[in-house]
């Protein structure tokens, strides 16, 4: 997944949000021409500033405490490519309140995985779409995968009852996720790792 395609999947989950509700409460209150300008011009400040900060680019430190900034646009077992984006407005022609922003990855950069902390390196990851689970993580969700398919299909063959392997299926759902929130909260996986496993 490309770091363009999550920049805009998130401005299409804003924006119709917001625009539903400048439409309904244009619907609901009626203002005096000079109260409407003003609020135009403030619901424009708002809007512009959620569209700088849903296109902010993600910055990441080094082991030197260097900030580095760009979206990650190739990863590899050693390195990573970030590319850093530039926003320019223009004025419109017709109408001098009118500007269009235009976001674009200018400069790519490639640098070496070693650079960044092990919590960096995950979140490179994880912001470029191949988010890095530990390995004992992902054995035991296998493990208990395999465990609830076993289950069902001693329940076809009938070996056990479905409620029996049902009941099986939700202890182990219970304690996978137990384990997972354990593990998110002693920081060995992200949230966003754990949202890319499905779990």
């Amino acid at each position: 997944m490309s770091s363009l395609s999550v920049v805009g999947r998130r401005l299409s989950n804003v924006v119709p949000s917001i625009v539903a509700a400048l439409s309904l409460a244009g619907r609901r209150l009626s203002f005096p021409p000079a109260v409407g300008r003003r609020l135009s011009n403030v619901v424009a400040i708002i809007l512009a500033f959620l569209a700088f900060s849903v296109l902010a680019e993600p910055a990441y430190t080094n082991h030197a405490g260097n900030i580095i900034a760009g979206w990650p646009v190739k990863l590899t077992q050693k390195e990573v490519a970030l590319a850093e984006g530039t926003t320019n407005s223009q004025l419109s022609t017709t109408n001098s309140q009118l500007s269009t922003f235009n976001f674009q990855l200018s400069t790519t950069n490639t640098y070496p995985l070693s650079i960044f902390p092990e919590s960096e390196q995950r979140r490179i990851a994880a912001d470029f779409g191949q988010p890095r689970v530990p390995v004992a993580v992902k054995r035991a969700i296998a493990g208990a995968e395999k465990a609830m398919a076993r289950s069902r299909k001693r329940a076809e063959k009938g070996l056990c009852t479905k409620e029996e392997s049902d009941d099986f299926c939700t202890k182990s759902e219970a304690a996978l996720k137990s384990y997972l929130d354990k593990q998110v909260k002693e920081g060995t996986i992200t949230p966003a790792e754990r949202k890319a496993l499905g779990r």
